[in-house]
């Protein structure tokens, strides 16, 4: 009877033990969970990065990584099969990221979304979409390391041709005329306040001068109001001019070629009186002789 009891409980403690573990296999295993199916792809590396890894999709927990492995058709890209929790809003500007832990070294997955492309993207188990597994910022930094590397060896380079024995001989050479054109401009600012502190004698100067200018303006305008004075007494003499011309022309002239005529008349009648007395001085006595009658006037004779 002893036995019969051992063996009963025996066995209840192996069917129990094996419902717990049964249980908490369905639990870690998240068995029963219906879950969408997607390929991560790359060609760079996934150090630390293995199955059941991980998959985090902005923050929070969203599925784990299901295999690893290499594209049959291109062995450059590396396949992350990965399940993800439905109802996800996984688009076409959906990209992954590896990021590591810093102390295990074991990387999970990142999910996020660009926002460039919100159109859904649909998956099936038998053929599963693609999203892309982009660098992180770290990859980025260690692949543009070398290029870092690089630039800063030319820049040492120039650095060293630039401070080369020849360059240096010439930026002394620059230092001392920057000496000396400081220095001679020490002197020139001296030479100015100097000159600057015989400003209010040329002031006083300069302010006789403008009252000499003044008054020298002031005699040149009188002198111009003068000549303007001179000139319109000379346009008025020339307008009495004018008017005196055409009056001689208009009036004066006629009678004086009607007194030359008389003139010249009166001159050739003296002339015809001179030649008279001189052929006959009685004439002033006696008077001019009278000429015989002619045809028609009274006493006249006809010649016999």
């Amino acid at each position: 009877m002893v036995k019969e009891t051992y063996a009963l409980l025996t066995g209840l403690f192996v069917l129990t033990l094996g419902t717990a573990m049964v249980v908490m296999g369905l639990f870690l295993g998240d068995y029963g969970r219906e879950r969408d199916v997607y390929i991560l792809w790359t060609q760079g590396a996934v150090s630390g990065l293995n199955p059941e890894s991980e998959v985090i999709y902005r923050g929070v927990k969203a599925g784990k990584v299901v295999s690893i492995g290499f594209d049959p058709k291109d062995t450059r890209n590396i396949f992350v099969h990965i399940e993800l929790d439905k109802g996800l809003p996984i688009t076409r500007g959906t990209f992954a990221t590896l990021r590591v832990q810093p102390l295990t070294g074991l990387a999970q997955v990142e999910l996020s979304d660009a926002g460039d492309n919100l159109e859904p993207l649909k998956t099936d188990p038998h053929n599963p979409a693609h999203i892309p597994i982009q660098p992180s910022l770290l990859d980025k930094l260690t692949g543009s390391s070398s290029d870092i590397l690089t630039q800063v060896t030319q820049l040492t380079h120039r650095l060293n041709s630039l401070l080369g024995d020849e360059n240096q001989g010439r930026i002394e050479h620059s230092l001392e005329m920057l000496d000396r054109a400081v220095t001679e401009m020490v002197a020139l600012e001296r030479r100015v306040v100097k000159e600057l502190d015989r400003v209010p004698a040329l002031d006083k100067r300069l302010r006789s001068a403008l009252e000499d200018h003044s008054a020298a303006a002031r005699s040149v305008r009188e002198t111009s109001e003068r000549i303007g004075q001179l000139t319109a007494h000379a346009a008025e003499l020339v307008a009495q001019g004018k008017s005196a011309a055409t009056t001689l022309n208009s009036d004066q002239l006629p009678q004086l070629r009607t007194l030359l005529d008389d003139l010249r008349q009166a001159a050739a009648n003296f002339r015809k009186l001179s030649s008279t007395l001189q052929r006959d001085p009685q004439v002033l006595l006696l008077g001019p002789s009278l000429s015989p009658p002619g045809p028609g006037e009274p006493g006249y004779q006809e010649p016999r």
